[in-house]
């Protein structure tokens, strides 16, 4: 069974996950779950990272930092891993419990919850996305953080030839807003780009490099315009990072935890 755990920055995800595995291999009181409660879970212990793509939960560390010496916060999610914990059981049933032993394989997979908030993107146009998002940043309160990207958005013509530094630096200042939006805790969900945030390995990739513009959604943009250059990197981010983050790892999720600061 895999097992999604996501949820905004500060959500407290790497915690859950550790105290989670930690009761469970301890025996720990988990009187939400039937079968520890029950008595019918016999053993259960970490196993191999199966997916060799994917960097393993470092479960061990963060034990580390919250029950050592000097106790501390770990590190916060910034990439997706993964760690699998077999859980042994006994069965329900006379009958079941004759035949066999039960034995559940359970796969925890974290990951950034702002990586979540692309999935719309898969069903947006780059000018739909565009005006979405610029007309989400003139209201209260998001209009409080965005006065130096809507300077630099003012000062830009999409159908000005392209040049590839001035999508870069749009970039880097519509980043800066959505990271003052988060710093405020105002309106996450609607601040995708989730890599912008959290770029992972992506980190300075030409992925990256592009933002709104404040265009209509239904905008067409000439080939060789900023507007053009813009478009293509945000088809490419939409095609190269977030359908195979669907595809690859959400979709095969059997269950999802997410977390919330209320």
């Amino acid at each position: 069974m895999r097992i999604g755990v996501t949820g905004l920055s500060r959500a407290g995800k790497t915690v859950f996950i550790t105290a989670l595995v930690q009761a469970l291999l301890k025996g720990g009181r988990l009187p939400a779950l039937e079968a520890m409660a029950q008595g019918r879970i016999t053993r259960c212990y970490l196993e191999p990272q199966p997916d060799d793509t994917l960097p393993r939960f470092a479960y061990e560390d963060h034990v580390t930092a919250l029950s050592g010496k000097d106790r501390h916060w770990p590190e916060g999610t910034n990439r997706i891993s993964q760690l699998r914990i077999t859980a042994e059981y006994e069965p329900r049933g006379l009958i079941a419990r004759n035949l066999r032993s039960g034995k559940l394989h359970i796969d925890l997979v974290d990951y950034p919850g702002e990586w979540l908030l692309d999935l719309p993107l898969m069903q947006m146009t780059y000018a739909e996305w565009s005006a979405a998002t610029v007309a989400a940043s003139r209201v209260a309160p998001r209009l409080n953080w965005a006065e130096d990207w809507h300077r630099l958005l003012a000062s830009l013509d999409p159908l000005a030839p392209a040049v590839e530094q001035l999508a870069i630096r749009s970039a880097e200042v519509f980043t800066a807003y959505l990271a003052r939006c988060r710093k405020d805790d105002v309106s996450l969900s609607t601040l995708p780009p989730g890599r912008f945030l959290m770029p992972g390995d992506f980190a300075g990739s030409p992925l990256l490099a592009f933002a709104p513009l404040d265009i209509p959604p239904s905008t067409d943009l000439p080939r060789g315009s900023l507007g053009a250059l813009m478009q293509c990197c945000y088809d490419s981010y939409v095609s190269t990072i977030v359908r195979p983050f669907f595809f690859g790892h959400f979709a095969r999720l059997d269950r999802q935890i997410v977390l919330v600061d209320t």
